[in-house]
């Protein structure tokens, strides 16, 4: 990895004595002195009651109550927990699990990730699937969100990717309008499954063979023999229905009876053979219908955007004329060619391939068909259709009367905030130094400030103890209306099971993972800041471990009206996203300039913009803008965006907006 971005248990109670009488008010604690980096890590902690007065009858100590806070505010309030280094699920229930079962549906939510995230112990999805069960009846959208991830997963219940995608728009808030983009992948999803069972049945029906393709290609053999045997018994039964037309001419009754049982033979022969070779079709995947299928040959379509409707799948284009088609496919040493209406499309190193499409008035249907080495087919087919006129989505971000790409009169965004983060210089040896990370960080935090107006905190190499300082110094700066951005470059690291990815601090230890910053560790900070929209943009090896479930899309030719309910509904919710640079593989450190890929298509696309633009758009024109300015990467990149794991998103979606001048 050495060329990328490395994608006791004690209480503490407060004595008797310094408790302040109050009604039902609570006093906002100081803050406390931190001494190291652990003392800002999120903790469960259970505050001491407080001591009441009704009236001047009498006095009495109230519940405890159970709070999410860092180990130093706990301390400082005189709370119960554990260190977050020895906390297990045991230690955690024992927090939350009285007010869950009195009823409360932020505890029960909280229990349910305390189930799902196992904690010292292996995950108890069943149980987690419970307790997200009863808050998500009540109503709370957190739990909608991670009730939706164990659907789309399968953990703890039958995988079932529409009742996940219900509720994930049920928790948004989102109408049939606003859809997820998403939908595609789980139609195309769906049609995968019904490639893979039909696959499993060539396979059980060739369970003697020793490889799969070994008897496609026999069953292909055996095809194309019985195809024969059929011209041939087509041939001989038109030679019979000649010679009995002559013996009914002759008036020969005997013959023509024999002729007539002989041709009645062969008809059914042909029917058997017809039927045969229909068997072999689709043992061979002749009959399959790949209509909307695109992962037979696992590719994906990143340009223009796919919505799904009730009728073909439709891309929205800016209007008619020629118009590019950006996709990608996952192996593409695999790959033997891809075309794009009949005509072949070069596959770049990185798996990336593009073609032009004149695009009519009326709309212009495309076919997109992918075959690899093997023979294996994958197609999807969509039309592209010229945006109405008028709805033109590059209109200038200021307030105005609510046209696509302005911000509505009625809708406040709050303040913005970042904290900037790039590590190039590591002590650990096994961390070789980074070229772009420091520059990837000072120019994004530049256009931050000077180009939408952020209040941004730029940390350069920075340890372990200065990353979290910056992140909790959040909690007292901003307000529950704001937004925050947080952007990280450097090296990652990827837990052995591959289940928990890290930020890597230039103080970090190589093969100390307690020495790292956990995605888990980020997610707890990130769910107890007050602002409503967190987005983190991470460009490190292994940064996409984070993420989890879809955010909801807009159709690019929507109307003002629709575009206004859309940012209404989406500014309103409280979210916390992430935009990483891959999944959870390694990343290219350096590739353009002084930038990495990702960071110079991230920086193009802000520089660029002249609108409110929703992160779900930022995160397509930059998988759009990586696809083809990385062509000579030696690494394909896969941009993700979606809310983060267990970091408290309900619903909503951040939005970037330049200051005017």
């Amino acid at each position: 990895m050495s060329s990328h971005y490395l994608g006791s248990r004690f209480f503490i109670t407060a004595a008797v004595a310094s408790l302040v009488l109050v009604s039902a008010l609570s006093v906002q604690p100081a803050r406390a002195a931190v001494k190291n980096a652990e003392d800002l890590f999120i903790v469960d902690c259970l505050l001491p009651g407080q001591i009441r007065s009704l009236g001047r009858v009498a006095t009495y100590m109230s519940a405890r109550r159970p709070v999410r806070a860092s180990q130093a505010e706990c301390q400082i309030r005189g709370g119960e927990y554990v260190s977050y280094d020895r906390a297990n699920y045991q230690t955690a229930l024992k927090v939350w699990l009285d007010q869950a079962n009195a009823g409360s549906a932020e505890a029960q939510n909280n229990v349910g990730e305390i189930y799902s995230k196992g904690l010292g112990t292996d995950p108890d999805y069943g149980m987690a699937f419970q307790w997200f069960k009863k808050a998500a009846d009540q109503g709370f959208n957190r739990a909608k969100i991670n009730l939706g991830y164990l659907y789309e997963e399968g953990l703890g219940v039958p995988k079932d990717q529409a009742m996940a995608l219900n509720l994930y728009r049920e928790a948004s808030g989102i109408q049939d309008e606003l859809l997820y983009s998403s939908v595609v992948e789980v139609e195309m999803k769906a049609k995968d499954d019904k490639i893979g069972n039909l696959q499993g049945q060539v396979e059980t029906e060739k369970a003697n063979s020793a490889e799969l393709r070994e008897q496609l290609k026999r069953t292909q053999e055996q095809l194309s023999n019985q195809r024969r045997a059929l011209q041939q018994s087509q041939t001989q039964l038109q030679e019979t229905q000649s010679q009995l037309q002559q013996a009914k001419q002759q008036k020969d009754d005997e013959l023509t009876k024999l002729l007539e049982n002989q041709m009645l033979g062969q008809e059914q022969q042909i029917s058997s053979q017809r039927q045969q070779i229909a068997a072999l079709e689709r043992r061979a995947g002749g009959g399959t219908d790949t209509s909307l299928l695109a992962s037979a040959a696992n590719f994906s379509i990143l340009e223009p955007n796919l919505v799904a409707t009730r009728g073909r799948n439709t891309a929205v284009v800016r209007g008619p004329g020629k118009r590019n088609i950006v996709g990608r496919v996952t192996s593409p040493k695999s790959i033997k060619q891809v075309t794009v209406n009949g005509v072949q499309t070069a596959v770049a190193a990185n798996g990336t391939f593009n073609a032009e499409v004149d695009v009519a008035q009326a709309g212009t249907a495309v076919k997109v068909v992918a075959l690899d080495q093997s023979g294996v087919r994958g197609e999807l087919q969509f039309t592209m259709l010229p945006q109405a006129t008028g709805a033109t989505g590059n209109v200038a971000a200021t307030s105005g009367s609510g046209g696509v790409g302005t911000l509505p009169r009625d809708v406040k965004l709050g303040r913005y905030f970042a904290v900037v983060i790039g590590n190039n210089t590591y002590r650990d040896a096994q961390y070789p130094s980074l070229k772009s990370a420091v520059s990837d960080a000072t120019a994004v935090s530049n256009v931050l400030k000077t180009r939408y107006g952020y209040q941004t905190t730029l940390v350069l190499n920075a340890s372990r103890l200065e990353m979290l300082t910056a992140l909790s110094a959040m909690r007292d700066k901003m307000k529950p209306e704001d937004n925050l951005l947080v952007y990280y470059a450097g090296h990652g690291e990827l837990s052995s099971n591959g289940a928990t990815g890290y930020w890597v601090p230039t103080d970090g230890a190589g093969n100390n993972a307690k020495s790292w910053i956990s995605n888990a560790a980020i997610s707890d900070i990130l769910s107890s800041l007050p602002a409503k929209h967190i987005m983190v943009v991470a460009d490190s090896c292994y940064s996409g471990s984070m993420t989890r479930a879809p955010v909801p899309n807009l159709n690019a030719a929507t109307s003002p009206d629709k575009w206004n309910a859309y940012v209404k509904t989406m500014a309103s919710g409280r979210s916390r996203t992430a935009l990483t640079s891959g999944g959870v593989q390694p990343v290219p450190d350096t590739g353009s300039g002084n930038h990495s890929y990702f960071a110079r298509a991230f920086l193009n696309v802000l520089q660029d913009n002249n609108r409110l633009m929703e992160a779900q758009r930022l995160y397509r024109e930059v998988s759009t803008s990586l696809a083809l300015n990385s062509i000579n990467s030696p690494i394909p990149q896969n941009p993700q965006y979606a809310p983060i794991r267990y970091a408290g998103h309900e619903s909503g979606d951040f939005f970037f907006m330049p200051v005017k001048g």
